[in-house]
């Protein structure tokens, strides 16, 4: 059995331990800024949540910026939500921007002041947006191309969720399905977690997991109406996966199910806590059709995720048990249902 690298205990909770290793993972892994259909038409933009409001992302025609949401004169908040916009006006003392954030004019002042907000320009991968590099991942030599395809979808919005844990926990938790059988009654009949497929590079690793070949018996109630939707959806001709869950490190999951994609990403909070924001992608003309079918498939979707805290918290309180011990204590890997354990273990390790 291949010997794994775990990360200490007390990086789980200890806060000088914790801010290291946050700083080594984030500095040198990808990040995350926002997708291009949250701005799909030149001039629009998208208040971005996962930074704080901290940024709106602008769609330039020719490129995508992320640009200070924050006025330089007294900092108030500039823009909310989305929309579409030529020109930034501060509420406040009415300050105005162009659309690429220089200063253009400031009411009252003899001696007009000068200045840019501060901005960024993106790298594009797949219609996912980054701030410096892209992954080095090939959708084609990996068999992804048709799933994780956003042609003639629409964001759909957000949900934002708080969590008392490390985020690696979450993210431990996301690249294993060993734990499917105790703690998803409805999602391990909705997929096969024995019939996996892993994928791995340098900065990424990818779980295709088949379709349930049991949906029309019973299952939880959200589940219930999810699978009898999706049977109506696709009658005989089922899909061949049930979930494809590609995460690319540090803190970024792109997960298909059929006809939807989400992008989540986790943001560590000190030691103990995190968010995770999570983008749901549904295809424009389908959702028009059928809005019930995706209702119940999200509907489902957050079931899991409320099973997965549950998941994340036994890890938690074993681990703070532990370290309030003084004690390191650390199980073998099973090979195959949670290598993409290890593989993050490893990832984390070399950092």
């Amino acid at each position: 059995m291949k010997i794994v690298t775990h990360p200490s205990i007390k990086s789980y909770f200890d806060a000088d331990e914790s801010r290291q290793e946050v700083e080594q993972a984030f500095s040198r892994g990808l990040a995350y800024a926002g997708h291009t259909l949250m701005a799909p038409e030149k001039f629009s933009y998208q208040v971005l949540p996962h930074f704080n409001d901290r940024y709106a992302l602008f769609n330039q025609g020719e490129n995508y910026e992320l640009i200070s949401n924050v006025c330089l004169h007294r900092q108030a908040q500039l823009l909310e939500g989305q929309g579409r916009a030529r020109s930034i006006v501060c509420k406040l003392h009415c300050w105005g921007y162009d659309n690429t954030g220089q200063l253009k004019g400031a009411p009252h002042f003899k001696d007009a002041p000068s200045g840019q907000l501060k901005k960024e320009s993106l790298s594009v991968w797949n219609g996912l947006l980054f701030r410096g590099r892209s992954p080095n991942m090939d959708l084609s030599a990996l068999g992804l191309e048709d799933y994780l395809d956003f042609t003639d979808y629409f964001y759909a919005g957000s949900e934002t969720t708080e969590y008392q844990f490390n985020w690696k926990t979450f993210i431990e938790i996301y690249l294993e399905n060993y734990h499917v059988y105790s703690m998803h009654p409805g999602l391990r009949q909705f997929v096969k977690p024995d019939d996996l497929e892993w994928s791995f590079g340098d900065d990424f690793s990818v779980q295709k997991v088949g379709l349930g070949d049991q949906l029309t018996k019973r299952t939880t109630p959200r589940y219930r109406e999810f699978q009898d939707a999706l049977l109506a959806r696709f009658g005989q001709t089922l899909p061949r996966f049930g979930a494809i869950w590609c995460f690319l490190y540090p803190n970024i999951m792109i997960e298909w199910y059929p006809d939807i994609i989400v992008v989540s990403t986790i943001y560590p909070k000190g030691a103990g806590a995190c968010v995770n924001h999570v983008e749901f992608y549904y295809p424009e003309a389908l959702y028009k059709d059928m809005p019930d079918y995706f209702a119940a498939e999200k509907a489902a979707y957050m079931e899991t995720a409320v099973e997965d805290e549950e998941a994340c918290l036994l890890l938690e309180k074993g681990r703070r048990a532990l370290y309030l011990s003084g004690e390191e204590e650390h199980g073998p890997i099973e090979p195959f249902l949670e290598a993409g354990v290890a593989h993050f273990y490893d990832w984390l390790a070399k950092q």
